[in-house]
């Protein structure tokens, strides 16, 4: 039998780009890129990938790789001629990729004619493409077409079946339905679900990037406007691509698990864990962490430190909560760099009486980089501006996001995987978490950072997916605490 070379291995590590779990699309691509930017490597590493884009038949597949070799290292880069003649189907995305990683003018051009005409008349959109629009993709895409019908007149979403109806008959895809056999079946029956990439899903990407292409070389459409819609197709950008799940943070110490017993007193286990938390080097301002595993499968706990007004009461529908921070990156593709404009006022949400301010937002950068939405959906944690009190950019380092001024760190965003899968229960996210950190400096001046009279708070929220049988379906438990930081 013939032996398993390093050339084998790689293929295998190139075909995990096409693997259904977006985070093993992620952890692959970090690893070719390793491999590329090593010199005992890259030769061997850069010419499976060559061969791989080669054999790609989808404009989704394609950019991966161009979105890969954009987030390497220039050096460690094939050139710009060996990657072009193996793109077989150029997109607008692929243009602007090429672009951005090899410099203007670099562009392969050919995607004038990669569609499929004009929609005949006769043309009626298939009913599993109806049916799974928003299935195998976000249903933001289809939304999003309807929009810009509606200012345009265009009937963008019937070219976009059109395309999706030749395109998989020319590939010959099979009409999958969701892959149930990643997860188990009476888990599937009681709501847990997991998000897979299918080659449906590279088929309903492609169909989306061709009717851009369409509408621009026939339609007229700015092909600025449809390069802004394009990059909703990127699966990584720079930062975010650069994390690494790092073990969990010794900062929750036994706040999860003493919180998810039944019957805590909430408030009790969390002022413990303030006390303890002004005590460490870096705090902690704001973390969720998945439920112990031996306490419950599916569950999380979120805390987070808020300023609040005098009087301050919770609403009955939700607790404080740390509002997405859509950070534009559309020219650098890149969170590196970057310097966030967040005010006290955006952030400022309404409770039952009196308002909160939470000391953390919600990074969302736009395109955020599909493979690594686990992360965005439970929310990434970064400390707001108003309460460094002096600018600070976004570096990734070390696996993490630092705010850094002058060289000096600041805050420290990390993530983690706890007995990680990629099922979850309807309204949950998978186990994974992500954590603050301030330094200790900023951290002792954050009560004087304080928005007009308010003080710090700390909230604490559990949430518990329980099932009375083993095959009912899941019920959510949610409990919730607020204390005030100065009576701890």
């Amino acid at each position: 039998m013939a032996s398993v070379t390093a050339r084998h291995t790689m293929a295998i590590l190139m075909q995990r780009l096409k693997w259904p779990v977006p985070m093993v699309r992620w952890r692959a691509a970090r690893e070719i890129r390793g491999l590329l930017q090593s010199d005992k490597t890259r030769a061997d590493m850069t010419a499976e990938l060559l061969n791989f884009l080669d054999l790609c038949t989808t404009e989704s597949d394609v950019c991966s790789v161009l979105c890969l070799l954009f987030l390497t290292e220039s050096k460690a880069r094939p050139s710009r001629d060996e990657v072009v003649e193996r793109v077989k189907c150029p997109s607008i995305l692929a243009d602007i990729l090429i672009e951005k990683t090899f410099g203007p003018g670099a562009k392969l051009g050919g995607w004038e004619s990669a569609h499929s005409g004009e929609a005949p008349g006769w043309f009626e959109p298939d009913k599993y493409f109806l049916d799974h629009k928003g299935a195998h993709i976000p249903p933001t895409f289809y939304n999003e077409l309807g929009k810009i019908e509606r200012s345009t007149g265009l009937p963008l979403r019937h070219q976009w079946a059109w395309e999706w109806h030749n395109l998989r008959e020319r590939l010959g895809t099979r009409l999958t339905s969701y892959a149930h056999y990643f997860d188990e079946y009476g888990e599937t029956q009681s709501g847990v679900k997991g998000q897979y990439l299918q080659r449906q899903t590279e088929i309903f990407r492609s169909a989306h990037i061709r009717t851009f292409a369409f509408a621009v070389s026939e339609w007229g459409m700015p092909l600025r406007l449809a390069g802004d819609y394009m990059l909703e197709h990127i699966p990584a950008v720079g930062g975010i691509f650069d994390l690494d799940p790092n073990p969990k943070p010794e900062a929750l110490r036994d706040l999860p698990k003493k919180a998810s017993a039944d019957g805590s007193d909430l408030e009790g286990v969390l002022a413990e864990w303030v006390e303890a938390n002004r005590n460490v080097e870096m705090p902690a301002v704001s973390f969720k962490t998945p439920t112990p595993l031996d306490l419950a499968k599916y569950g999380d706990v979120t805390v987070g430190a808020y300023f609040v007004s005098p009087g301050f009461e919770m609403r009955e529908d939700h607790g404080p909560f740390e509002p997405m921070d859509f950070t534009l990156i559309t020219n650098s593709l890149t969170i590196d760099g970057v310097v966030r404009d967040v005010n006290a006022d955006d952030m400022k949400r309404d409770g039952k009486a009196g308002w909160c301010v939470p000391v953390c937002s919600s990074l969302f950068p736009m395109p955020y980089g599909f493979w690594s939405s686990d992360y965005f959906a439970i929310g990434l944690p970064l400390v707001t501006p108003y309460c460094l009190n002096e600018e600070a950019i976004i570096q990734a380092k070390a696996g993490a996001l630092e705010l850094t001024s002058r060289d000096a760190i600041l805050s420290r965003t990390r993530i983690w995987n706890d007995v990680w899968t990629p099922s979850y229960v309807g309204g949950g996210h998978t186990r994974c978490g992500a954590i603050a950190e301030l330094e200790k400096a900023k951290f002792k001046d954050l009560p004087h950072r304080a928005p007009d009279g308010s003080k710090l708070a700390w909230y604490i929220e559990t949430r518990i997916w329980k099932r009375a049988t083993g095959h009912g379906e899941y019920a959510m438990e949610k409990r919730r605490a607020l204390i005030m930081d100065d009576v701890v």
